[in-house]
């Protein structure tokens, strides 16, 4: 039986922890390992198969894909989140912030390296209305009272939607 990427990342998320963190694990280490391209290529189609998840099973590969990026050494690390990055660019605003609003979410659950990782991660990202927040120390973001009303909406430009 041939599973797509979304059946696939759907049983990934309901794996008991332990296997997930397994696979997860020697997925990014194929990622890594990876011309840009394929890497690209892969990484887009793990995206969009996360983006069709239920919430909760969408917040657990974040998290667990999250803390395992901090295991690798930094070069690596590194790597993975620039073709991140690029993808997140790439695809509709409204995934970027729901990925920021996961993590945001997620940061009292993560050790406190991989919150001051991330931290520092949100600081490169071209997204000036990605605030500290007080409780969490992580990203804070507003609803929007009212989106810009264009055809086209970059995402990296999403902090002139809040107030």
């Amino acid at each position: 039986m041939v599973m797509d990427m979304k059946d696939m990342m759907k049983a990934l998320a309901q794996m008991p922890e332990a296997q997930r963190r397994t696979m997860m694990r020697e997925r990014l280490k194929m990622f890594a390992e990876m011309a840009e391209a394929d890497r690209r290529n892969a990484m887009r189609q793990m995206m969009e198969a996360l983006g069709t998840l239920a919430n909760g099973d969408a917040r657990a590969l974040v998290k667990t894909r999250t803390e395992l990026l901090f295991e690798f050494p930094e070069a690596t690390r590194m790597a993975l989140m620039a073709t991140h990055m690029a993808l997140l660019k790439e695809m509709p605003s409204e995934r970027a912030m729901k990925e920021v609003q996961v993590l945001q979410s997620l940061m009292p659950e993560f050790v406190p390296p991989v919150q001051q990782g991330l931290r520092e991660m949100m600081k490169m990202m071209p997204m000036p209305a990605v605030a500290t927040s007080r409780e969490t120390g992580g990203p804070s973001v507003r609803r929007a009272t009212a989106l810009p009303q264009r055809e086209e909406r970059r995402w990296w430009e999403f902090w002139r939607w809040f107030s």
